[in-house]
């Protein structure tokens, strides 16, 4: 019933997964009016959507989703569903190296209310500190505080930490590799404290793979076009794209400093 699922766009760990992962079919996860997740055989997430811009660093755009009506969790799906030799791989990695725009400049969204006050206020404070001072332990400790809180499919405290996890990549990548013991730390709380979803977006983000819309706006090579990236970024979701904003912009004043 779901017929040949032609993939017209891809990253390059998820070709991986797809072509060489193990032979077990995976099984559809959740199904959603513009989505489909699939847990694959190796335990984590494919989703899959409509053609555009890769929505997560594990997303398989198709050239047109399956109806919502012939797919429902459980399903099976396999390798051979898949048609992907015309699809167009896509680099999801973080590039490093010096913004194109001055980082100040981001547009400052409302963000969720688990971030703006009690724990996840204090959460957010502590991540922000402890980038600044280059603790990696500190920095852990409030991204595990932050794992988890909030609701929806990805928590407002995971996507702040993906932000400053972006950021991070962007302009300091030395201050994650350099403490692999604390990033276990994080991946293990994204493994036992928040949704599937989240977790693999935590996970990913570890790894230095993000979302295209993420890319897009710390890859700008203009303060036009990071300030248009951010706004379709802040647009994303209830307010995931806003969160994640939010994790961006604090990791940019520990990293670059306040406005002089």
């Amino acid at each position: 019933m779901l017929g040949t699922l032609r993939v017209v766009r891809l990253g390059s760990a998820s070709l991986e997964r797809l072509a060489h992962g193990p032979l077990k079919p995976g099984r559809v996860h959740s199904v959603f009016e513009r989505a489909v997740n699939v847990l694959w055989g190796d335990g984590r997430l494919l989703t899959l959507h409509g053609p555009g811009l890769l929505a997560a660093p594990f997303a398989i755009a198709l050239e047109r989703l399956p109806a919502r009506v012939v797919v429902a969790p459980g399903m099976p799906i396999g390798r051979s569903d898949f048609e992907w030799a015309e699809a167009l791989r896509v680099p999801l990695e973080m590039p490093n190296g010096p913004l194109g725009f001055d980082a100040h400049a981001l547009p400052e969204p409302p963000c969720a209310r688990a971030l703006c006050c009690g724990a996840g206020l204090h959460a957010r404070e502590a991540l922000e500190r402890g980038i600044a001072a280059r603790d990696a332990r500190a920095f852990a400790d409030a991204a595990c505080a932050l794992i988890g809180l909030g609701e929806g499919l990805t928590p407002a405290g995971d996507d702040c930490v993906l932000g400053a996890l972006a950021a991070l990549h962007r302009l300091a990548p030395d201050r994650l590799a350099g403490h692999g013991g604390q990033c276990d730390r994080v991946a293990d709380a994204a493994r036992r404290r928040t949704t599937d979803i989240a977790r693999d977006f935590l996970l990913e983000a570890l790894d230095g793979r993000f979302a295209e819309p993420v890319l897009a706006l710390l890859a700008a090579a203009s303060g036009d076009d990071a300030g248009r990236a951010a706004r379709r970024l802040a647009s994303a979701g209830a307010t995931s794209g806003a969160d994640t904003l939010c994790g961006i912009r604090l990791a940019f004043r520990a990293l670059v400093g306040p406005r002089s």
